[in-house]
């Protein structure tokens, strides 16, 4: 088997695993904290992360992007490593918004009661959610503008500059995105848009060592800590 019929396949499958927690997360009942946050299981984004990544995975290896199980990168390096830095930014972070009270300013800033969604509905909420959010920024916003850019305007010239030019400014995308939550607390909209920036810059890093499977699995490991155990404690 070919390893673009191999990443197709995996991805059809986290697709198949989307459809269903969509249904799950219907019949529950399960709700954003914020109205904004019901849009990401809408069909139509259902529709543009299936097509859209689909084609962005098939189109990956062409920019040199490794396979989403590509033989020559370790299942440490793909999965183990990226989850266990996860867990641990999560786990840093989560105890930060205890000590602190950040989850109270927070909560307070998005005008929300909490900063998460109730458990056990944040198991299917967030774990859903990391799989769209990743193929957005990480293969709608990069695997088709650098092939359009590198391997058709500029005939396959520049490759490595296109993506980290493209992969720094689809970085400010997530934080700017989570700006309009912060409105009129600017210091929080600082050091918010300053982590979640340089969070999404070493996710295009992993992404461009270790193929997409290892960003994926740096955001669930974050979520699993940031927003699962956050709301199994009420935060």
């Amino acid at each position: 088997m070919s390893t673009t019929r191999r990443s197709l396949i995996i991805y059809a499958a986290l697709m198949a695993y989307l459809v269903l927690d969509k249904i799950a997360i219907d019949l529950l009942g399960v709700h954003g904290v914020v109205a904004e946050q019901n849009e990401l299981f809408a069909p139509s984004i259902l529709a543009i992360t299936t097509l859209g990544g689909g084609l962005a995975v098939w189109l990956g290896p062409r920019i040199e992007l490794p396979a989403l199980w590509d033989e020559s990168v370790r299942a440490r390096n793909r999965l183990l490593f990226p989850v266990l830095i996860g867990l641990g930014i999560g786990a840093v972070s989560l105890t930060m918004q205890v000590v602190t009270g950040l989850h109270e300013l927070l909560a307070e800033a998005a005008h929300a009661p909490t900063v998460n969604i109730a458990f056990p509905g944040s198991l299917l909420f967030y774990s859903g959610g990391a799989i769209i959010l990743e193929a957005f920024y990480r293969l709608i916003l990069i695997t088709l503008p650098v092939w359009l850019i590198a391997n058709l305007i500029l005939r396959k010239r520049g490759q490595s500059a296109v993506f980290w030019v493209v992969a720094v400014l689809a970085s400010a995308h997530e934080p700017y995105e989570q700006a309009s939550f912060l409105a009129g607390h600017t210091g929080l909209m600082v050091i918010s848009g300053v982590t979640t920036f340089g969070t999404n810059v070493f996710e295009m890093w992993l992404l461009r060592r270790n193929g997409w499977l290892a960003p994926l699995s740096f955001r669930l490991g974050l979520y699993a800590v940031q927003h699962v155990v956050g709301s199994v404690l009420g935060l």
